[in-house]
């Protein structure tokens, strides 16, 4: 989310054109994430926290996730119940994620990329 607000993408559009319509929604435990950054973090790192806050809810939809200890096993459970892609720079949830069979987004170059086009 914080690299979101603070760089521009490209080729948003070719991604689109092979997956269709992107609509983004971010879980409540990364808002709450967030949230905890822009309070405990240092100022850089607390700004961009506080942009990407800002996009929840003007350019994402947020949900509301079951109660977990661990934000990325409920990220996994439901992008595999809802058969959703997932769009993250974590090098180990994206390999969750592939063995489990969910589509991911990553980012190489400002570039949104698809990180296992056979889910």
């Amino acid at each position: 989310m914080m690299v979101l607000a603070s760089i521009p993408l490209r080729n948003i559009e070719s991604i689109e054109s092979a997956l269709g319509s992107l609509h983004f929604t971010i879980p409540d435990i990364v808002a709450d994430e967030l949230r905890h950054l822009e309070r405990h973090s240092g100022p850089k790192r607390s700004k961009m926290a506080r942009a990407a806050s800002s996009l929840i809810g003007s350019k994402f939809n947020l949900i509301s996730l079951p109660p977990s200890k661990y934000a990325d096993e409920a990220i996994i459970k439901y992008s595999s119940c809802h058969n959703c892609a997932v769009a993250t720079l974590d090098r180990e949830l994206k390999s969750r994620l592939i063995k489990k069979k969910v589509l991911v987004i990553t980012l190489r170059d400002n570039k949104l990329i698809i990180g296992n086009p056979d889910a």
